[in-house]
């Protein structure tokens, strides 16, 4: 099946799970422990009906809605996803382009492979930036500056994953800090020839470019991960420290503070 008869969205997980490799499937299709909330944010979902409403002229048609002072075509959006480069290369400013293109937002993950420097001018009006608080204040403040100095409209502070979540899924794979690329991981994604040979042609694992000014001179990707790893999560968030946000914060940016639940993640 090709991307383009795919009719729902059990059709592109599907997809996902042929193309890629398991230890990056995984990743991005896994939760926490027996993945239990998981799979009750899935049933809650699929409990909201739609009530029809008939005898009613929809020659027009209109499901747009305003947010922070921007109208978008829908009340739906594209959530971050970390490392979303592992999956794709430049996947960060795909999304971007897609969200313009539909105009939805975007939430781009400060846990991505694209610097936000460089994914918010490819959608000014839909990227909003998502934000983990780290254990070093002034680096908080810094990315907060540098969303304002971007022209991101929203920032999105998650405060979900106080400590580190318990994957299986990642640890049976081997995808923790640092990366482990087992034999077995390796001859797995053998079988993914067009992901390995992407992989390969962008220089093999993605740089988080939004953590490379707070990195040494001269970090390569893995040092970066690690140096992430090791700045999140940050247990000691409080409100206080959204506040601390929100005063970091100027005009044409607006503050939104939302909880997800870390089971998706």
């Amino acid at each position: 099946m090709s991307l383009q008869n795919a009719i729902n969205l059990e059709d592109l997980r599907q997809q996902a799970r042929r193309k890629l490799p398991r230890i990056a499937f995984d990743f991005i299709d896994g939760g926490a422990d027996d993945e239990a909330c998981l799979q009750r944010n899935r049933e809650a979902f699929a409990r909201y009906r739609l009530v029809p409403r008939y005898l009613r002229d929809v020659t027009q048609r209109d499901q747009s809605v305003e947010l922070f002072g921007h109208r978008y075509s829908s009340p739906i959006g594209i959530s971050p996803t970390g490392l979303a480069g592992l999956f794709r290369p430049d996947a960060d400013r795909m999304l971007a382009a897609a969200a313009r293109e539909a105009n939805v937002p975007f939430l781009l993950s400060s846990a991505s492979n694209g610097a936000l420097e460089e994914v918010a001018p490819v959608a000014p009006d839909n990227v909003w930036f998502q934000m983990y608080c780290t254990t070093n204040e002034a680096i908080n403040a810094d990315l907060v500056q540098r969303a304002i100095k971007a022209r991101v409209r929203v920032l999105v502070i998650s405060v979900d994953v106080p400590v580190n979540s318990n994957r299986e899924r990642n640890k049976r794979n081997g995808f923790s800090r640092p990366l482990k690329m087992t034999p077995a991981v390796v001859l797995e994604a053998m079988g993914h020839p067009g992901w390995v040979l992407r992989y390969l042609r962008s220089g093999g694992i993605p740089m988080m470019r939004n953590w490379l000014p707070y990195a040494p001179e001269g970090a390569k990707p893995p040092q970066v991960a690690d140096m992430y790893g090791t700045l999140t999560p940050a247990p000691m968030v409080s409100w206080s420290h959204t506040q601390s946000s929100s005063r970091c914060s100027a005009a044409g940016t607006t503050l939104s503070c939302m909880r997800r639940p870390a089971a998706v993640m």
